[in-house]
């Protein structure tokens, strides 16, 4: 492939990230500070980008120079915002999964495959104070936020900000079809979460700790109720239009990986460290995670709609599991 036509190729890879109502040459051109007459030129490939411009891009457009110059190497390129408590916060972290999912919503037939070790932070935000556990765990113990080293859990989260961002995630995540991989184990961590806590004496009362179990069971009874239907829903409300597919893997262990697919565009999430995520477009390793992905599902049970007697067992197995943590206290 000529320069030319590598170019192309590259104005083609940044104009399928972008929402179709763009004018792609407008946004080309604010980009580099250039008219709309000398962006269609470098566009159509009839005059060269300068290494400039090509740095610009990739840094706005998250592509890596490999993907341009068409480098054959085993480097593949994540882009990543790590939490922490100062530069990027808990909040701007909610903040940016609201704007992943905006993203995704506006591809075209998306697909957001989860592979779950841990139950994806969009499940809990229907449920105010299992919500506002996961929250509370994840900034005091996961990032060690100061002000709450001392600090016991009374049920509620003081942050009016992050209780707007829960209910948009909710929201979005509603309406962006999704394919779950559930393990017996994949309830585990929140499970395991509770009763450190429950151990070190950090929840203010046992009125607070039942609560927290028991919306996680009401968790575990809205997964049921949309794995059922093969569609999602809003809790309490009927199914909607959204496609939501469910399965079970019982000999591999999720690791939360996250991959995205549509007509248009693939995007790899891989979770470290708890929270954070780090994300790559790189069409190898797309390709290979979405292959694995697949052979991951090939070799598991289909709960949803389909297979009642394996989704009852499923869903039964883990409400035992939150029953016998309760009869315990």
């Amino acid at each position: 492939m000529d320069t030319a036509q590598t170019q192309q190729v590259f104005f083609e890879h940044i104009r399928s990230k972008l929402p179709s109502h763009l004018s792609f040459a407008e946004e080309i051109a604010a980009q580099l500070n250039i008219s709309n007459d000398s962006a269609y030129r470098r566009i159509r490939g009839e005059k060269p980008i300068t290494l400039i411009e090509a740095c610009t891009l990739c840094n706005k457009y998250q592509v890596s120079m490999d993907q341009l110059l068409q480098v054959n190497t085993n480097t593949v390129i994540f882009s990543y915002d790590k939490v922490d408590n100062l530069s990027f916060s808990f909040n701007k972290y909610l903040e940016f999964v609201i704007k992943s999912l905006n993203q995704f919503k506006l591809l075209a037939n998306p697909m957001v495959y989860y592979f779950s070790k841990d139950l994806p932070i969009f499940h809990f935000m229907p449920f105010p104070e299992l919500r506002a556990f996961k929250f509370f765990f994840w900034k005091r113990t996961l990032l060690g936020y100061p002000e709450l080293a001392r600090q016991q859990f009374n049920g509620e989260e003081p942050d009016a900000e992050a209780i707007e961002s829960a209910k948009k995630i909710d929201e979005l995540w509603a309406r962006i079809p999704s394919t779950d991989v559930w393990n017996v184990e994949t309830i585990n961590v929140t499970i395991s979460q509770i009763e450190f806590y429950r151990q070190s004496k950090v929840f203010a009362d046992k009125d607070v700790l039942l609560k927290v179990y028991s919306q996680l069971e009401e968790l575990v009874n809205h997964m049921e109720f949309q794995a059922e239907n093969g569609k999602k829903s809003m809790v309490n409300l009927p199914p909607g239009s959204v496609q939501y597919e469910a399965y079970i893997n019982e000999t591999l262990i999720g690791d939360n990986t996250v991959f995205v697919k549509s007509d248009n565009l693939q995007i790899a999430f891989i979770n470290h460290n708890g929270l954070n995520f780090m994300s790559t477009q790189d069409k190898d390793f797309c390709d290979f995670t979405f292959k694995s992905m697949q052979n991951m599902i090939r070799k598991s049970t289909h709960i949803s709609v389909v297979g009642e007697k394996e989704r009852s067992m499923f869903f039964n197995m883990l409400r035992n599991k939150i029953h016998q943590r309760i009869m315990s206290i």
